[in-house]
């Protein structure tokens, strides 16, 4: 990832937009793992698993969203953020 996308998208931790019909609030970016993580702000709250996959605690539904599509071109969700 190059270092504008990565301000860029930077500049978007925090924001709020619709993402798959719920108000959701842009909380990371995975850089190694090239993708962006969603925070649904309208949801109710699920259970969260350790990574042993135990029960542990209640959270907002996240989304984690793919930087790039398997041609490597910006995903056009994202794009369209960095556009508004």
């Amino acid at each position: 990832m190059d270092t504008l996308l990565l301000e860029q998208l930077r500049a978007l931790i925090g924001r709020t937009l619709s993402y798959s019909g719920h108000h959701c609030r842009i909380i990371e970016i995975l850089e190694r793992e090239n993708a962006l993580v969603l925070r649904c702000e309208d949801s109710e709250r699920v259970i969260q698993g350790n990574q042993f996959g135990e029960a542990t605690r209640r959270v907002k539904l996240t989304h984690t969203l793919p930087l790039f599509d398997h041609h490597q071109s910006l995903n056009p969700v994202i794009c369209s953020w960095l556009e508004s």
